[in-house]
C-alpha cells in the first residue's frame, strides 16, 4: 500500500503530465489569447474606421472653399429673380354629414 501511495505522489510531482489532452491551464490561455485577438480585430476596425471619418470630414470642409467660383470686381453678377405665377385659387365643395 505505501509503495503504490509513494508512486502516485511522485507520479503527481512529476514535471511531465501523464494524461493526453489539453490541460485546463492551456484551454484558459487559449481563451485569453482569442479574446485578445478578437479586441485587438475590433481595435484595428475602429481606429480605420474613425480614419476613415476624418479623412472624409476634412475633405468636405475643404471642399466648397477651392470649389466656389472666384467673383471678379469688375463685372458684378446680378442675383437671378425667379418669377412664380400665381395659381388661381378653385372653390372645393365640401360635404358636411348630417
Amino acid at each position: 500500500m505505501t509503495g503504490l501511495f509513494t508512486s502516485y505522489a511522485a507520479t503527481a510531482q512529476s514535471a511531465t503530465p501523464t494524461t493526453a489532452g489539453p490541460q485546463p491551464t492551456d484551454v484558459l490561455s487559449w481563451l485569453a489569447w482569442g479574446l485578445a485577438a478578437v479586441v485587438l480585430l475590433f481595435g484595428m476596425m475602429t481606429a480605420s474606421s474613425l480614419a476613415s471619418v476624418v479623412a472624409y470630414s476634412v475633405q468636405e470642409q475643404e471642399g466648397p472653399n477651392e470649389a466656389a467660383p472666384a467673383v471678379s470686381d469688375a463685372a458684378p453678377a446680378a442675383a437671378p429673380t425667379v418669377s412664380v405665377a400665381s395659381i388661381p385659387a378653385v372653390p372645393v365643395e365640401q360635404k358636411v354629414a348630417a
